[in-house]
């Protein structure tokens, strides 16, 4: 893989890493993986995996959601 490639990959983080990204309880983030209602994850040996620049997205359009709805 190029170096030009691997800047443009997201880095991985693990459930607790986004939880207090997120400012969120992990128990919080797992009961929104089970209700698929939280941000997009990965399942890599069993274990849970977010994407920074999809967790950002998720926010973004969370956030349009609400603009909408106001």
């Amino acid at each position: 893989m190029s170096d030009e490639a691997q800047a443009k990959v997201s880095p991985l983080l693990d459930s607790r890493e986004v939880a207090a990204y997120l400012k969120v309880s992990e128990s919080t983030l797992s009961r929104w993986r089970s209700a698929q209602t939280g941000p997009p994850f990965l399942r890599l040996g069993g274990i849970a995996r977010y994407r920074l620049d999809t967790v950002d997205q998720w926010l973004a359009s969370a956030e349009d959601d609400h603009a909408a709805q106001g």
